[in-house]
């Protein structure tokens, strides 16, 4: 995406969420705390002078964008555009998400390297009707790899419910989601456009969770429409 056609038109910012990619990993559960993830999204908007930014979140993104309304407000953003974005996780949201979580979701906090290996392959098989090509499935899976046991089972952990700080942003709001996500199901992006008036939605057919490797030309459409 960062060397798509889209970066012509607008600055594109990605970073790696503490403990995944190139980011620092630290050996105890205490710095994943989703506080220090909104605080990460607000050292990024800061530290590169971005001015008011429309932040995409996806997936596990839902959780930071929403911990970041929640401790810092949203005047230095400009939008938002939850992309299959959870924003309510725990026990009580079981029916928002789809069989590659729920049937997986212990094997992704595994201390076990085989069992998690295993966990994360099938996740990724999983999460729609058209899969990716075989070597972003590849990419995928050694991106999930390189997360340490205790950090997952720290970012996982717990319920959070952000519906309320989406309702009362001031910023626009988009939705975007695959209709055969088998991760966070369609349901999460009904229940945040129906939060209050104004949030627009977007519904790509026959996709899943990756829309971007999945359906790369119809994702990037549907995102500038979104950001026009």
């Amino acid at each position: 995406m960062l060397a798509s056609p889209l970066s012509a038109r607008r600055r594109l910012v990605a970073f790696d969420l503490r403990g995944h990619g190139e980011s620092d990993k630290p050996a105890t559960p205490g710095p994943f705390a989703r506080p220090n993830l909104a605080s990460d999204l607000a050292a990024v908007v800061r530290g590169l002078g971005l001015e008011r930014p429309t932040v995409v979140a996806w997936s596990f993104g839902g959780v930071v964008v929403g911990e970041y309304l929640r401790r810092h407000g949203d005047d230095a953003l400009g939008g938002i555009i939850l992309a299959a974005a959870s924003l309510r996780t725990g026990r009580d949201s079981l029916d928002l998400y789809g069989r590659a979580m729920l049937d997986n979701g212990r094997a992704l906090v595994s201390d076990d390297a085989a069992v998690y290996e295993a966990g994360a392959r099938a996740f990724l098989g999983g999460q729609g009707a058209r899969r990716a090509a075989a070597e972003a499935l590849e990419a995928a899976l050694a991106a999930m790899r390189v997360v340490p046991a205790h950090a997952r089972r720290a970012l996982l952990a717990g319920s959070e419910d952000y519906r309320p700080e989406i309702a009362a942003t001031r910023v626009p709001v988009a939705t975007l989601h695959g209709d055969l996500d088998a991760v966070v199901a369609p349901a999460m992006s009904e229940m945040c456009a129906a939060l209050r008036p104004g949030i627009r939605q977007a519904r790509l057919p026959g996709v899943g969770h990756m829309p971007w490797l999945e359906e790369p030309a119809l994702f990037e459409a549907t995102l500038t429409s979104l950001l026009a």
